[in-house]
């Protein structure tokens, strides 16, 4: 069975087998294990001392709580990667076998951090500027063996790249580059792969 929470994919099996741990929690303290979750990605602030004070209190011991937070961090993570809706995720929560208390708690406690939780994913993106200027040559190089294998050099050509990138506070940025023709072909390769599972999401 396919979650959007989980990418418009099947479940991992590692949270199917810890799942069950969050219905044994009371709905207020779902709520609070979700908030101290939610608190710690989006404002950095260690609440693992609160969690755990929690957990233990209602019988659970150290790995079950470490499986809880598991659990609880891959839910709110990936419903902000995949912009899961509140009432979405109660539904494929209660499909899970999920209490609907505890179901209801987690997403609306979810939402209210939602927007700032992206804003955290979204901060952490690699960003590079827009490529303006490209430039390249085909040269040619006489190296010893001893210092770069011949296969890494067949032919003693190379590929001397510059880049010229224009970031969005105007400011332009040179990155040259050197790559031989095996190392091109091993990244297209890598490319080729890349799209084909990005195709199949």
């Amino acid at each position: 069975m396919r979650f959007l929470f989980c990418g418009d994919s099947n479940c991992p099996e590692w949270f199917l087998a810890e799942s069950a741990l969050l219905t044994k929690i009371a709905s207020v303290k779902m709520k609070l294990v979700t908030q101290y979750i939610l608190q710690n990605i989006v404002e950095g602030i260690d609440t693992s001392a609160k969690i755990f004070k929690m957990l233990e209190g209602s019988g659970f011991n150290q790995q079950e709580i470490n499986s809880t937070i598991a659990c609880v961090s891959y839910i709110v993570e990936n419903s902000a990667k995949y912009d899961v809706s509140e009432q979405i995720l109660i539904k494929e929560l209660i499909d899970l076998g999920l209490p609907k208390e505890n179901c209801e708690q987690l997403s609306k406690t979810f939402k209210q951090y939602k927007d700032k939780l992206q804003q955290v994913y979204e901060n952490q993106i690699i960003r590079i500027g827009k490529a303006v200027e490209f430039h390249y040559g085909i040269s040619k190089f006489i190296v010893s063996e001893s210092v770069v294998p011949q296969k890494q050099i067949e032919g003693n050509r190379f590929i001397d790249t510059n880049i010229t990138f224009q970031h969005d506070n105007g400011k332009q940025e040179c990155c040259q580059f050197v790559i031989f023709p095996e190392q091109l072909e091993d990244m297209l390769n890598s490319f080729k792969k890349a799209q084909k599972l990005m195709m199949q999401l």
